[in-house]
């Protein structure tokens, strides 16, 4: 099985939270930061190299800096990123596969 990395910005903790609870029931193995570590962006790059898959929550198609570099080195790793919702960037969407909203 694939080990799919789940990011986004803290900001929607509660959304990264519900999409927690999801992939559990559906047996989904991910991992994922839910607080802010001293490791910072180093730990983040640290888990999409152990990754296979990186999905990015981003409610409402926000995605902050610290995720958007996440984003670039998935892109520079050649890894399939998805998105929970598209994001009003075209030269940003052509480096991800698709977006993928999660439905009860």
């Amino acid at each position: 099985m694939k080990m799919l990395y789940v990011c986004g910005s803290f900001k929607f903790i509660r959304k990264i939270s519900e999409l927690e609870r999801k992939l559990k029931k559906e047996n989904i193995e991910f991992m994922m930061l839910k607080k802010k570590s001293r490791r910072g962006i180093v730990g983040c790059l640290e888990k999409i190299d152990a990754a296979d898959v990186v999905y990015v929550a981003n409610p409402d198609g926000y995605v902050g800096k610290s995720v958007c570099v996440d984003m670039g080195y998935v892109y520079a790793k050649g890894k399939p990123i998805y998105l929970m919702y598209p994001i009003d960037d075209p030269q940003v969407m052509d480096m991800v596969k698709g977006a993928l909203s999660l439905r009860n």
